[in-house]
Parts: structure tokens; sequence; C-alpha cells
């Protein structure tokens, strides 16, 4: 039910915005502004129970391996932000630069995981 608020809460600001939008174009971006941080706090207030179960999971498997499992995808969620952010300003290449940053930094982060997976196939060659 929550999407169904978030989805009639997002077209009453698309509406008000964009009836602002020629006459009061300031009053419009403010409009918008919060708009999205009050849906940005209900997206956040839902990632306590998704926290939860991330930290029951961790404690089931190797914690070093989801730990950089769980920073690539913070490092994937963040350059799509910035990247959406970017584009939906005009900065199409700025956008681009970002999401390839997040790329690169997402390979980065894996390394670690992909030296041991190599280690272990090596060690069941004779």
């Amino acid at each position: 039910m929550l999407i169904l608020k978030a989805s009639a809460f997002s077209i009453v600001v698309c509406v008000l915005m964009l009836s602002l939008k020629k006459d009061q174009p300031g009053f419009a971006f403010l409009i918008s502004l919060c708009g999205a941080m009050c849906l940005l706090t209900m997206a956040t207030n839902q990632l306590s129970p998704v926290i939860a179960q991330l930290e029951d999971l961790a404690s089931l498997v190797d914690a070093p391996s989801f730990g950089i499992l769980l920073r690539v995808l913070a490092t994937a969620l963040a350059a799509q932000f910035a990247s959406d952010l970017c584009r939906e300003n005009g900065l199409a290449s700025a956008g681009f630069c970002v999401e390839l940053l997040g790329r690169v930094l997402a390979m980065m982060e894996t390394l670690p995981l992909l030296q041991s997976l190599v280690q272990s196939f090596l060690s069941f060659l004779p």
C-alpha cells in the first residue's frame, strides 16, 4: 500500500510543479525538491527491515564476502542516483561519467573476491 501512497504523492507533486513552472519557476523547483525529499524519506524509512534481513544473512555466510557484496550494491545505487540526477538536469555526459566511475569502483571492490575464487580453483588443480 505504500507504493500507492508514494505514487499518488508523486502525481500531485508533478501536477503542482507543472502548473507553477511557467509562472513561478522558483516555487516549482522548491515543490519538486520537497517532493523528492519526502519520497526519499519514505524510501529510507523502509530500509531498516532490509538491513535487519541482511544482517541475518551475513551471520550465515562468510562475512568479508558479504561485506564486499554490500559495498558493491551501495556503490551501484549511489552511482545510479547521481547519474539520474545529472541526466535530469541536462548533463548527460556527466551522468555517463558517474555511471562509468561506479562500474570501475564496483569492479575494484570485487577484485578480492575474484582473487580468492581463482586461488580456490587453482588449489583443485594437480
